[in-house]
């Protein structure tokens, strides 16, 4: 049986720059970082890595793939003030996203930021008091 999700493993050709705009999209630091390899722990411990693929890793991964099949979900404790942010750094970065937070039916508010190797985020606000989604 599944238990919880613990971790994701991004594929990049620039660790440092993707590292810089994930720090300063979401006002943290990484736990671990250098040139091919960056961690971010996040409050529910759950753990976001960019790699740079080389050696034996890069027959299993490409920086280079098409990332369009997929997003990650993210809570944030205000999706307007992250988007605020987010929005003052999508020129020096080259990110995008897809217009200001919108709420949904279900009580969620969020926005969609596509990074600068095309990670699609789907960054969100939830009304629960862990950020996790609620029953419906």
């Amino acid at each position: 049986m599944l238990l919880a999700g613990s971790h994701v493993i991004i594929a990049t050709d620039d660790v440092p720059r993707i590292t810089a705009f994930f720090g300063r999209a979401f006002a943290m630091s990484p736990t671990f970082e250098n040139d091919m390899f960056s961690e971010f722990v996040l409050p529910s411990k759950f753990r976001i890595a960019f790699f740079k693929p080389v050696g034996a890793s890069a027959a299993s991964f490409t920086a280079a793939g098409d990332r369009s099949g997929t997003a990650l979900g993210v809570t944030v404790e205000d999706v307007d003030a992250t988007y605020a942010n987010i929005a003052g750094l999508l020129a020096e970065f080259g990110a995008r996203v897809s217009g200001p937070p919108k709420t949904h039916p279900w009580g969620e508010k969020s926005f969609l930021l596509t990074d600068l190797d095309g990670n699609r985020w789907e960054i969100t606000q939830t009304p629960s008091p862990d950020g996790m989604l609620t029953d419906r």
